[in-house]
């Protein structure tokens, strides 16, 4: 394709005949200088002309290099390019204001040169139709529709009222002029074009034949994209997009260590899972939305091409750091009881046991550590909560006092009278049993800080038998000490078949 160098091409709706009854210029409510064309304002408000004219301005650049210096402009127009359904998904809301477009239309075809997300700026794709290959074109419920007899349709949205009213005028003068050469020497069409030289170029192109152009690489956006959250976007030139898919992998994946450090053993596999499907659907819809964007013929450099090669390299390896290193990094801030308490001593009456199966109750609770009985026939259990990395004992406090309120229980004390060396906070409950008698359940938790562990005293007697209770318990606190971590001996899981039998 020939440039026309410097001649000037003005805008002329009539040039292939009048639109109406009268000359536009007679039509129009006011006119000068200004207007885009003789009769402008009869259908574009002042402001509506200055923005196109900003936006030709912006443009023309591109459509110089198709046009021939004796190719008419008629119009141009401000549109936007309905996109498939896969880049609607993909860029939802933004969309249509990411695919704007200035659509200039001559006496030989449509130039579709793709603007800046602002539509004050010329992008660098660019795309022509000529009419010989078009079967119908139309405007219907404030859309333009281009029929190909070779190609897919296109459609673009018109948002301007007066656009779509002298277009609905223009298409009736360049509807003869639609395949007139007849369907087999129709293109395929929209025909692409370099930005550079205007050469006709394959669609979505990796090079220019005629000048030389490099352009940036549709699968090298998708690595980069793969590689580091938002590198893809940072690529296609839309540094914003890039910062938002950075910080939204990045917000998904602080949830991810969460639910990890957070999650019982046996619910590890459940957070994978749900962390393997956050990866797999946002690296999609990035190395997407990255290949929609690269591929409008953006012109590329061997020297920047090379760079984001690197950025890639170094990139996927910091990926790799940062997913490999929530597993280690969940396995030592996963909550484990790092120590248990014991009573012993020459002067100590109690007597443990660390076999859930001889304890008369509490043998299938996963928190129990050990049960203690005194000669007085006191039984004392002992538990242990491991806090996870972002809870304290002031939640677990608030937690489980929220929990015995719920169950109808009357505080008797709350306070944090807890026998030295220990230190940490008691509640003492007054409820019921099953016969209706009233029953004292006393709780102390002793807080070991440095661990980040609770430890949980627990005994319940009858109200009678509270304030001699309550004194024993203490004199276990003031026996115990602590060991090296010593799970309770819990029986062997009785088979399903033995069960049957």
């Amino acid at each position: 394709m020939v440039p026309s160098g410097t001649h000037e091409h003005r805008i002329e709706p009539e040039y292939l005949g009048p639109l109406a009854d009268r000359p536009l210029s007679e039509t129009a409510r006011s006119g000068g200088p200004a207007d885009l064309f003789p009769g402008a304002s009869a259908f574009l408000s002042a402001r509506h002309q200055r923005r196109r004219r900003a936006q030709w301005d912006a443009a023309r650049s591109l459509a110089d290099k198709l046009l021939r210096p004796d190719e008419h402009v008629l119009y141009v127009a401000h549109a936007m390019e309905m996109p498939p359904v896969l880049h609607l998904m993909a860029l939802g809301a933004m969309a249509l204001p990411y695919h704007q477009t200035l659509l200039v239309f001559t006496d030989a075809r449509l130039i579709e040169v793709l603007l800046g997300v602002r539509g004050k700026t010329a992008g660098t794709r660019l795309r022509s139709y000529p009419w010989a290959s078009v079967r119908d074109l139309k405007m219907r419920f404030g859309k333009l529709a281009l029929k190909p007899a070779r190609g897919r349709k296109q459609d673009w949205k018109v948002p301007v009222r007066g656009d779509r009213k002298l277009l609905d005028l223009l298409l009736q003068r360049l509807k003869p002029r639609l395949l007139q050469e007849g369907e087999a020497r129709a293109q395929t069409v929209p025909l692409w074009h370099c930005p550079q030289c205007g050469a006709q170029v394959p669609a979505h192109p990796r090079s220019c034949d005629a000048c030389r152009t490099p352009f940036r690489s549709s699968r090298l956006a998708a690595m980069l994209s793969l590689a580091f959250p938002g590198a893809g976007l940072l690529y296609a030139g839309h540094p914003f997009l890039a910062a938002g898919d950075f910080l939204g992998e990045v917000f998904l994946y602080a949830i991810f260590l969460v639910m990890l450090l957070q999650a019982d053993p046996g619910g590890v596999g459940v957070v994978l899972g749900v962390g393997a499907v956050l990866f797999v659907l946002t690296k999609l819809e990035s190395m997407h939305l990255s290949q929609i964007l690269v591929a409008r013929s953006k012109p590329e450099t061997e020297g920047r091409r090379s760079g984001y090669r690197r950025l890639a390299l170094v990139g996927a390896l910091a990926s790799v750091v940062l997913i490999g290193g929530a597993f280690p990094l969940a396995g030592s801030a996963r909550p484990v009881v790092d120590r248990d308490l014991d009573v012993g001593g020459q002067d100590s009456a109690w007597q443990g046991s660390r076999k859930a199966g001889e304890w008369e109750v509490f043998a299938n609770d996963a928190n129990g550590r050990s049960q203690w009985r005194h000669p007085s026939g006191l039984r004392v259990t002992m538990f242990a909560y491991p806090l996870g990395a972002l809870h304290d004992a002031a939640e677990f406090r608030g937690d489980f006092r929220e929990t015995l309120l719920g169950q109808g229980g009357h505080f008797v004390k709350d306070d944090e009278d807890i026998p030295s060396p220990f230190h940490g906070f008691r509640f003492i409950e007054l409820g019921k049993n099953k016969e209706g008698a009233p029953v004292l359940v006393i709780h102390y938790f002793l807080v070991d800080e440095e661990n980040h562990d609770i430890h949980h005293v627990v005994a319940a007697v009858l109200e009678e038998n509270g304030a001699l209770a309550e004194s024993l318990v203490r004199d276990l606190l003031t026996h115990a000490h602590w060991i090296g971590a010593t799970p309770p001996e819990r029986p062997a899981a009785i088979p399903a078949t033995l069960k049957s039998d």
